[in-house]
């Protein structure tokens, strides 16, 4: 009796520790993190601080309707423009596909880097994902791809810590290497990125150098 017992905890000891990281799907949980952003364009430094939310609209498993907005934007130590929120048609792992009344494709390319790409099947320690996601607004493809790296305390919450790399396809196109902290349950606790290329609208036509950083309220 004793041997089977034995064999069966060096099992259990085996069994990988998969972490199941699903996007929330309860239309009344507002997600928001503070964001702070370190930019440097057309050759000046620069700096702002909002808080970037997440509320889904409507939950079709496919193309769910997600609306993100901004508050609190301050832009190098002064207050900056109040910024409309943004409806956005989301795929199953996240992706943007497309944002209501973004005519030039300028939002949807903006927020895409500051969204996190769930895989499909749990994940454990050293597992990779790929994504690739070509908008419906016909703009370039994007390929998000993830590596689970290690876990690590957040405040106090046991988190699974991801690499990410973010490519925009095109000379032009955005490029990114970040980490991510995800808690059991999905949540995205912690992130940071460090983009090229990164284009936002409300900045002008110069493409932006940014280091930005993400920490859940």
């Amino acid at each position: 009796m004793v041997l089977p017992i034995i064999a069966l905890a060096i099992a259990m000891q085996k069994e990988p520790d998969a972490w199941d990281l699903k996007p929330s799907v309860d239309p009344k949980t507002k997600l928001s993190w503070g964001i702070t952003v370190e930019a440097k364009s057309g050759g000046q430094d620069h700096h702002a601080a909002f808080k970037l939310n997440r509320q889904l609209k409507s939950n079709d498993p496919k193309k769910a309707v997600v609306t993100f907005s901004w508050d609190h934007l301050e832009v190098d130590d002064q207050d900056g423009q109040d910024v409309p929120p943004w409806d956005a048609v989301v795929g199953s792992k996240g992706e943007i596909l497309k944002m209501d009344g973004d005519t030039e494709d300028g939002y949807r390319r903006m927020l895409s880097p500051l969204i996190f790409i769930y895989p499909d099947k749990p994940v454990g320690i050293g597992d990779k994902w790929t994504l690739d996601v070509k908008p419906a607004s016909a703009g370039a493809k994007v390929t998000y791809a993830y590596e689970a790296k290690k876990t690590e305390l957040v405040d106090g919450a046991q988190t699974i810590v991801l690499s990410a790399k973010f490519t925009e396809d095109g000379a032009d196109g955005a490029t990114g290497d970040g980490t991510w902290w995800l808690s059991r349950v999905g949540r995205v606790l912690k992130f940071e990125i460090k983009l090229k290329n990164w284009v936002v609208p409300m900045a002008g036509a110069d493409t932006v150098e940014a280091t930005i950083k993400g920490l859940a309220l």
